[in-house]
């Protein structure tokens, strides 16, 4: 194991010892859950009990819970699903969305990091999409999205709306049929469960997206054998992540962000704090903020060095550091883009990784 601090929650969460307590056993087992015989059967209980473990973390039907390998899958498969009508994308969206329909009508950001509801409005109005999708949580910043209101503008407009909700899940409520979607997508990685396990979540559209065919498996919906293993660490993982929305628990953590946050703003008095600055509604695990004269990929390297894992924004880049395309959205300059700095903390984060940071911090914008 790595003698390193983790900071980088948001591109992936390590896994939660009960999760890897509950899979270590059942990784070398043959279940089939399309086998009718006894490891078919115990495979099927597993995927079962999983689907309602998702299905309790957002607020759908457990018949609706259609498992994959994550949210990258899930967002290709509903914007595919429209492949030969319009689609409108948030222009801050997660790159598994925004490149999947590379046509798709970009919705703008305020200068705040929230949709620009009006202006959607009205290219909603104009353009008559069949399909809206915008995160529920900016990945970069951590800013929560008006879904709703943006999903209300959608339905009145005949309009099936879909959120990537990986940031949200267990660090907000979510409820599909109070947010008005239709489509919802997950990827376990990032709540502490195994990586290369999702699921797409139905509303009550009675639309089925599928990407994959060939087989029975999640009810014709997504063919492939399922990785049983992986769908059971799935669905503990958005069990303990339902319960970390006590108000304890979403109370300490955000003490231990916004603490962090006052004492970056100590070391660097002219740093912008991304959400924190604009008055935004944020959840509570993230910051992102521009080191003035400073560089991401500079930063990073420097950080490494000092056995602390932070981000500059998206971690599906093919680890290349770009500007963050969120901040470019926002309207920020090309300086500040290539100078941001995400942490983002999570169930495993201590006050003492913390101030290992914060000291890291003071050592590198001293030598910058």
């Amino acid at each position: 194991m790595l003698n390193t601090i983790y900071l980088d929650y948001n591109a992936t969460a390590p896994m939660r010892p009960d999760v890897q307590d509950l899979m270590t056993p059942l990784l070398g087992q043959p279940l089939n859950a399309s086998s009718v015989h006894a490891y078919g059967r115990e495979g099927k209980r597993l995927i079962d009990t999983a689907r309602r473990q998702v299905a309790a973390l957002t607020g759908a039907d457990a018949n609706n819970v259609i498992f994959n390998s994550g949210a990258t899958e899930g967002g290709n498969t509903v914007l595919k699903h429209f492949s030969a009508q319009k689609v409108a994308v948030s222009a801050m969206d997660h790159p598994s969305v925004r490149q999947a329909r590379q046509d798709a009508i970009l919705l703008p950001v305020t200068p705040g990091g929230e949709i620009d509801l009006n202006t959607a409005e009205a290219l909603i109005k104009d353009h008559k999409p069949a399909l809206v999708s915008c995160q529920a949580v900016n990945s970069e910043t951590g800013i929560i999205q008006p879904i709703a209101k943006l999903s209300q503008i959608a339905r009145a407009n005949g309009a099936y709306f879909h959120s990537d909700a990986v940031q949200a899940a267990g660090r907000i409520p979510l409820n599909m049929m109070e947010l008005g979607l239709d489509f919802l997508t997950l990827s376990a990685h990032k709540i502490g469960g195994p990586q290369g396990v999702g699921a797409l979540v139905l509303g009550l559209c009675g639309e089925t997206p599928t990407l994959l065919d060939g087989g029975g498996q999640e009810k014709k919906a997504r063919a492939g054998t399922e990785n049983v293993a992986g769908i059971a660490g799935f669905g503990l993982a958005a069990e303990l992540a339902l319960a970390d929305l006590s108000a304890a628990t979403l109370d300490a953590r955000q003490a231990l962000r916004d603490d962090m946050e006052a004492q970056i703003q100590a070391i660097i008095p002219n740093v912008n704090i991304y959400g924190r600055d604009q008055d935004a509604r944020r959840v509570y695990n993230t910051s992102f903020f521009s080191v003035p004269g400073a560089s991401s990929q500079t930063l990073l390297m420097a950080f490494d060095l000092e056995g602390i894992c932070v981000s500059n924004g998206s971690a599906c880049s093919s680890g290349t550091v770009q500007p963050s395309a969120t901040l470019k959205a926002m309207g920020a300059s090309d300086e500040d883009a290539m100078a941001a700095l995400r942490v983002s903390i999570g169930w495993n984060t201590t006050q003492a990784d913390i101030d290992a940071f914060l000291e890291a911090l003071k050592k590198i914008t001293a030598r910058l």
